[in-house]
Order: structure tokens, then sequence, then C-alpha cells
């Protein structure tokens, strides 16, 4: 009896390393095994009441987006990290990925892509090590840099931009560059060719948007900044790794170096003085304190002095501690 049971369990082993072979001995033109892109064939293979008068579905389509389309995904954060799974996942296998931070220990909460591991390195380039070591075929191309040191033409090359991006002024940039390329006919409508998509997305909170903007078609970003309701939160990771403008500078002195300090110099008081009540609580910051505010504009225009930002101004940090002055959103 055992014996047999052991026979049956060979041949079942074997039966399943047949089907194991073949499955990877079955793969189309492009190397993927049947069925790898069954999902998105229900998209591409067929029409729909929500699709563009202009798409025609079938093959080609496939074949373009597999083969030709080649994506930008402008910041690799929470939001980047999605952008880059999902894409990938959807089929697109030429994609770029352009992020100047570095990956911080309150990024892995959210931005999976990351690990313990990765903590200090370019989130650009392990955003893209990762995406490339779980999806088969795609090749993710990463640049560890501003937007604004790539040269205008350098984004010619994209056939999509999507924006995965935590600050305004980075989405007015990538929405200028883009609709500087936009080039019109003899009768002033606009080239269709030399339209560049974007697509653009921020969350902030339990909150977010997504939406396609296309230029000289549809309002552009410039066109729709004054949507965005004034927000002054902060992404604590931007603040402490790299601050793009003074008012990054001035919240990173009052939201980590204020207690910060003040809890140290407590403690050495309470080392120094045992009858001192132990409470290692900063004392609160108070925008109305004239001492409060002054310290953080030293602290702040150190810090701006080192990054070379311009702008802090003792007046500036005023309106910045006081939610008077509204700055960079907080989004993921």
């Amino acid at each position: 009896a055992r014996s047999g049971r052991r026979a049956r369990s060979r041949a079942h082993r074997d039966s399943a390393s047949r089907s194991r072979a073949a499955m990877h001995a079955a793969v189309d033109s492009r190397g993927d095994p049947p069925g790898r892109w069954a999902d998105i064939d229900g998209l591409l293979l067929r029409g729909g009441s929500l699709v563009g008068s202009g798409f025609e579905p079938g093959e080609d389509v496939k074949s373009v987006l597999h083969d030709m389309v080649h994506v930008l995904v402008v910041g690799a954060g929470g939001l980047g990290c999605e952008l880059l799974k999902d894409l990938a996942l959807s089929g697109f296998k030429k994609i770029d990925v352009i992020d100047m931070d570095t990956i911080d220990v309150s990024n892995l909460n959210r931005q999976f892509l990351f690990t313990s591991k990765d903590v200090g390195q370019s989130k650009a380039l392990c955003a893209a090590r990762a995406v490339e070591r779980r999806v088969a075929g795609v090749v993710v191309t990463p640049h560890h840099c501003r937007i604004e040191e790539k040269p205008d033409e350098w984004y010619k090359q994209f056939h999509v931009i999507v924006l995965g991006l935590d600050s305004i002024e980075a989405r007015a940039y990538v929405n200028k560059v883009a609709c500087s390329f936009m080039a019109f006919d003899k009768d002033g409508n606009v080239d269709q060719s030399t339209i560049k998509p974007m697509i653009d997305g921020g969350t902030e909170g339990f909150k977010g948007h997504a939406r396609v903007l296309l230029p000289g078609v549809t309002p552009c970003f410039e066109c729709t900044s004054w949507l965005f309701p004034p927000q002054v939160a902060f992404p604590l990771c931007t603040l402490a790794e790299t601050p793009r403008c003074a008012a990054h500078c001035i919240e990173y002195a009052r939201l980590i170096q204020w207690p910060s300090e003040f809890r140290v110099k407590q403690n050495s008081a309470e080392a120094e003085n045992t009858e001192t009540p132990s409470d290692s609580e900063a004392p609160a910051f108070d925008g109305d304190d004239p001492d409060h505010v002054r310290w953080v504009f030293e602290k702040a225009l150190l810090r701006a002095n080192a990054f070379k930002i311009p702008g802090v101004t003792l007046s500036f940090t005023q309106g910045v501690v006081k939610n008077i002055i509204p700055a960079i959103p907080s989004t993921n």
C-alpha cells in the first residue's frame, strides 16, 4: 500500500513538472506566457461606452502599449510606487522614473517598493530595481536628480508623463515643459502630434484626485491651479531630507529642531537638578512669542544657507508659523 502511494505521489509530481515545463515553453513572440495579459485584453481588444471616439480596439493597440509606448513617472514616493506597480502590471514595458529624494524610515509605512535596507538610498533607483525584480520583461530606468536638471528636450522622448508629485511648483514646471512642445498649423489649430499627454494625481489624508491633461485640448495645470485650496501641512521626509524652498526650512526648524533641542536641554537640566520635575516634553512653540519666532528664523536661515535656498526672512517666518502664508501642500 505504501509503495502504491509513493508511486502515485511521484506520478503527480512528474505531471505537475510537465505542466510547468509546457507553460514555460508556450510563450508568445514577446516571451509572455499564455493568459498573462488576459485582464488587459478585456480593455484593449473590445470597445465600450467609456472609451474615446478615436479608440479602435485590437491587437495593434496592444502591440503599441507593450512595444512602443515610453512612459515617464515623475516622483517615486507614495503615488509613484503605486504608479510604477500599476503601469508595469498593465503591460507598459518601457518606463523611466525621476525623483531627487532619498528613502527615509517614515516612507516605509506606505511606499511598499522600499525596505529597511533601502533607507538612505535613491528612491528612483530602488523603485526601479524593485519593479524589475518583480515584473518580468519591464525595463525601468531611474534618474536620481531634480526635474529642472533635465533639459526640456529630454522630456520630448516620452509618449505620456505621469505625475506623482507632492509639490505644486514641480507640477507647474512639468506642465510648462509639456505645453512648450505644442505646435500650431496655419489655421491656429494644435498639431495633434505635438500634444504631450499628462496624468496628474495627488493625495492628502483620505482625499485625492486624478485627471488627464492634454495641452491645447483640455485646460492645463496652470489654468486650474486656482482650484487647489490653501494648504499648510508638509511631508516630513521632504523637510528632513530635501528642502526645496524657504518654507521647508522654517517648518523644519519649528517641527523638528524645536522639540528636539529643547527636549535635550530639559533632560540636561533634570540630570543636574534632581528636584526638577521629570517632564521631558519640549515647551510648546508659540507663534505669538517674538523670541520663539526669532529662534525658528535663525535656525531656518542656517539651514537655508546650507542648501542654498533664498527667501528666509523674519517677516516670512512669522507668516509661515502662523499659517498666514500657505506653502507646499502635503501629499504622499
